[in-house]
């Protein structure tokens, strides 16, 4: 399978080392409008070229995988899916409900994948999360909290604060690292929330620098507190059902079930933003669904449903906390 990276900062270079562990993928090319980046992707031994239309025939991708900053996605995916290409697309896909739709219709009218790189969902702390789940039964309530002093770096070869730049990252640490949470919450409840309320801590510029979310299922809560102006950089997820429970706070998961109680040591999310490790299932599961073109509508799904979550937030932020709802369908 040929795969093109659509963007060669820290998501890409990053991609790049993945995809060398992954069976059945060969990158055989990278796409960034910077001469810097193109020489590292050449200094790597890839291709490179300013954009996709620039590839030559020899290098027309099976897969596009889109790693360029936010503002970039819609574009970048577009011209994939028009070209022929699936896409496999980095978080935020969207920031506007509208722009998610369009997208999907896209990717309908295509006749091509559109898969976002929810990588979060293969990580140790969503297995344990699934595990307790399945275990304790329906979600009454959910915890997550995520500390950072402040936000990931960028590439220097680009901009390394553009996660504070609404023109490029269209929003702070909600659409930034919320994104994860939203689609992980979604997922353990197996349905989007029926609506959303949001308190944000903004910069004078208006970008939210922390956020609290909550998300009202019909059968229980979701809270997600993000913040890039912590004291250190933590994380804390846990869950509760009406068997049992989860608590995972960096490295440790403690179990709480009709057995009694169990600790776990895992790995931890604290260090390494890119998480390449998680991405080899990621990518597993991308080509199980791609074998289905039936399956297709579910990460289609996950787009438009996250998308319209973190806008709902956004809305319920400036309207100091009323809620929002999100519409059926």
């Amino acid at each position: 399978m040929k795969v093109v990276i659509a963007g060669f900062g820290t998501a890409g270079t990053a991609r790049l080392a993945a995809y060398a562990g992954v069976e059945g993928a060969d990158v055989v090319a990278v796409v960034d409008p910077s001469p810097a980046r193109r020489a590292a992707a050449r200094s790597a031994g890839v291709s490179a070229y300013p954009e996709l239309a620039a590839l030559p025939g020899s290098d027309r991708p099976d897969v596009v995988d889109v790693c360029a900053p936010p503002s970039y996605h819609r574009l970048l995916t577009m011209a994939a899916l028009d070209a022929g290409s699936h896409v496999i697309c980095e978080k935020p896909v969207a920031f506007r409900t509208a722009d998610a739709l369009a997208m999907a219709a896209a990717s309908r009218r295509a006749g091509r994948l559109l898969y976002p790189a929810h990588n979060y969902l293969f990580s140790p702390m969503m297995g344990q999360l699934r595990e307790c789940a399945a275990t304790a039964g329906t979600p009454q309530a959910l915890r997550i909290r995520i500390e950072r002093q402040t936000h990931a770096k960028g590439s220097r070869g680009y901009q390394p604060d553009w996660r504070r730049d609404l023109r490029i990252a269209g929003g702070g640490i909600l659409l930034d690292h919320g994104s994860h949470c939203v689609y992980m919450a979604t997922r353990l409840f197996g349905e989007p929330p029926a609506k959303v309320s949001a308190l944000a801590r903004w910069q004078t510029e208006g970008l939210d620098e922390a956020m609290n979310v909550r998300l009202h299922f019909p059968h229980g809560t979701a809270d997600i507190e993000l913040s890039w102006v912590g004291e250190r950089r933590t994380n804390l997820y846990a869950l509760t059902g009406p068997a049992g429970s989860v608590t995972i706070t960096d490295g440790t998961a403690r179990l709480i079930g009709p057995g009694g109680t169990e600790e776990r040591a895992l790995e931890s999310p604290t260090g390494s933003s890119t998480h390449e490790e998680w991405f080899a299932g990621l990518f597993a599961d991308f080509t199980a669904v791609l074998c289905r073109p039936a399956a297709w509508e579910r990460p289609l799904a996950d787009v438009i449903s996250t998308t319209e979550i973190i806008e709902a937030a956004y809305t319920s932020a400036r309207l100091h906390g009323e809620p929002v709802p999100i519409r059926e369908g």
